[in-house]
């Protein structure tokens, strides 16, 4: 495979097809990403050339996963790196408002508080505007 970089339209036809079960045509494509046939078809053959799908009887299929740095792929689910990150701080501060629950409030508590809320929503913000930018 190249180590080439995709273009922007070469990741939304690749994470479409992806994204939907079954083989998926040209014509889909193109009506469900509003591209034009002649623009889906040449980023297929760039797609298919570089070794990550495959053309079959219906349609296209992936052949090999693409590295995206930006988000974790499993199954046909497509999740931001940093919504993973949101998730581990809001644990923290979940896990620091029952602790403090059930013992007391102290200062080194609200600090942690205020740091893990903050930092879970930049996270949250930033996969937001990561899966707009990057999806969209």
């Amino acid at each position: 495979m190249s180590s080439k970089r995709l273009t922007d339209t070469q990741v939304k036809i690749y994470l479409y097809i992806l994204t939907h079960s079954g083989d998926v045509s040209v014509r889909d494509i193109a009506r469900d990403l509003d591209l034009s046939p002649s623009t889906v078809h040449y980023n297929l053959k760039r797609l298919e050339e570089l070794g990550y799908i495959e053309k079959s009887i219906n349609g296209y299929v992936v052949k090999n996963p693409v590295k995206l740095g930006e988000y974790i792929i499993v199954g046909r689910l497509i999740i931001p790196r940093l919504l993973i990150y949101g998730l581990f701080f809001t644990g923290i501060f979940a896990g620091t408002v029952i602790y403090t629950i059930l013992t007391e409030f102290t200062a080194d508590r609200l600090l942690t508080l205020l740091v893990s809320l903050i930092a879970a929503i930049l996270f949250y913000l930033e996969a937001i505007k990561t899966r707009r930018e990057r999806l969209v």
